[in-house]
């Protein structure tokens, strides 16, 4: 069944409207009509069966027929504070990390990060990249994507067990997250790495350095083999599949 997330105000009573660029892709791509079925989302944790009634060119209605508690979600909050980088990179990490289960993305800006401040369409499109991610992997509700920050203001705001891959670092990833419990918090650096003096400064904060293995990785592959390791140290990927 396919899924939308939609803002509470779409939601009126038992009916709700499809704002247009999702009406046109019900109307124009997936080609449904009014009698078929959904599954909204309003990315609380509340899933909504709903039968479509009406679908124009630039606009849809549909009527709620059940309410649910939305699954797909880990059982805690996993941070991701992920240097932005160049092209596409980011946008990788943002749909990755989404399918995966990241709670939350907290874009960082390090003394080797070449992209700064994303303009108002990139920040547009990343919001969009993360929902529709959201949609496809079944997720319950919206990761959260925060304002970018310094990166000496990401690390005060750690949550939990914080984690660093670096390339000289000696403990294993899997002895760091041996005894891990939520949340978790995960840092990820430019192409260029973190300078020593950030490292240090993440040090001082309680955050382990930890390493990926012998070979060097680069920043969205990094990104998604921590967040993948991590998942999997929780428990999170022992889970059952979705059943529908």
């Amino acid at each position: 069944m396919h899924r939308f997330f939609l803002s509470p105000d779409a939601f009126h009573g038992e009916q709700l409207v499809f704002p247009p660029d999702i009406a046109r892709q019900i109307r124009s791509v997936l080609r449904l009509h009014p009698g078929d079925e959904v599954l909204t989302l309003d990315g609380r944790g509340n899933a909504f069966r709903v039968a479509l009634t009406h679908v124009g060119k630039s606009e849809a209605g549909g009527r709620i027929l059940e309410r649910m508690a939305a699954g797909g979600e880990p059982a805690g909050e996993l941070i991701l504070c992920q240097a932005i980088s160049k092209g596409e990179r980011f946008e990788w990490v943002l749909q990755k990390g989404t399918e995966l289960g990241v709670t939350v993305f907290q874009p960082i800006i390090t003394q080797r990060t070449l992209r700064r401040q994303p303009g108002e369409g990139r920040w547009a499109r990343w919001r969009r990249i993360i929902r529709e991610a959201a949609e496809q992997s079944g997720r319950g509700r919206l990761p959260r994507l925060l304002a970018p920050v310094s990166f000496a203001e990401a690390l005060t705001g750690v949550q939990g067990l914080g984690i660093l891959p670096a390339v000289m670092a000696d403990q294993p990833v899997r002895a760091a997250l041996a005894d891990a419990s939520w949340p978790v918090t995960l840092f990820v650096g430019p192409e260029g790495g973190f300078a020593p003096e950030e490292m240090a400064e993440a040090r001082a904060a309680g955050v382990l350095p930890v390493t990926l293995g012998p070979r060097i990785l680069r920043t969205e592959t990094a990104a998604i083999a921590l967040v993948t390791l991590t998942l999997a140290a929780l428990g999170e990927l022992d889970k059952p599949g979705p059943r529908a």
